[in-house]
């Protein structure tokens, strides 16, 4: 019986937590080999994406995803921080940024199913829209 992506991902936060990484490395890859054994590789995307919510949980840490044209400054990603805490009820979260020079100008900030568009380039097209109509 194939094992779900949830359950590889549970076993995989088990063998790691609390390894020094060296040694989580080590078990990342032949976890990595286990999975081209068994013919699932093609599960290591949401298997990824699973582990990180298993260690979103046992950490307390939520992170997300911060896309901007350029870098913004440390007042501004504080603001987005406590926006996004209070919106979600979440204490803090790490923002990992992004940058998309297309986006013009502001930023999109996500968050699971989230997201809160302020970049210029959508403002744009939503204006063009307007005027067209």
């Amino acid at each position: 019986m194939k094992a779900s992506v949830k359950q590889y991902a549970q076993s995989l936060f088990e063998l790691v937590v609390d390894k020094p990484e060296e040694e989580a490395k080590k078990i990342v890859s032949r976890f990595i080999t286990f999975l081209h054994r068994r013919q699932d590789l093609n599960k290591a995307e949401a298997i990824i994406a699973e582990f990180n919510h298993i260690y979103e949980e046992a950490s307390g840490e939520r992170q997300a995803e911060l896309i901007s044209a350029r870098p913004l400054s440390a007042s501004i990603k504080e603001h987005l921080n406590t926006y996004l805490s209070k919106r979600v009820g979440i204490a803090k979260f790490k923002l990992i940024e992004v940058f998309d020079p297309e986006l013009i100008g502001g930023f999109i900030l996500r968050y699971q199913g989230l997201v809160i568009d302020g970049s210029l380039k959508n403002n744009l097209q939503k204006f063009k829209k307007q005027l067209s109509n």
